[in-house]
């Protein structure tokens, strides 16, 4: 698929979404391409919103963070409900 020269506007909430995943977790391009099997420069446009990115690929993606793809393409800043599950730290044991 040839890229955009625009960001598609999905694509870029997408991108920005998992820009930030890479960078919590310290991730570089590089990294992340080695990790997921996607090469350096489709991570690049995929981030930049200038790529759809395929079922298949954010699977790959979500899988060289170490998430589970619905945690991917979740957007707390779009639902409060999530919002203070990402915030919160995890329940003490007992």
């Amino acid at each position: 698929m040839p890229r955009r020269k625009e960001p598609h506007p999905i694509a870029a909430k997408l991108g920005e979404r998992l820009r930030a995943l890479r960078q919590e977790r310290g991730l570089t391009l590089v990294r992340l391409a080695v990790t997921s099997g996607v090469s350096k420069g489709n991570l690049s446009g995929i981030e930049r919103g200038l790529v759809l990115v395929t079922i298949a690929t954010l699977v790959r993606i979500a899988r060289g963070l170490g998430l589970a793809p619905a945690h991917v393409i979740t957007f707390p800043e779009d639902s409060p409900l999530d919002a203070p599950l990402e915030a919160s730290p995890p329940p003490a044991r007992r």
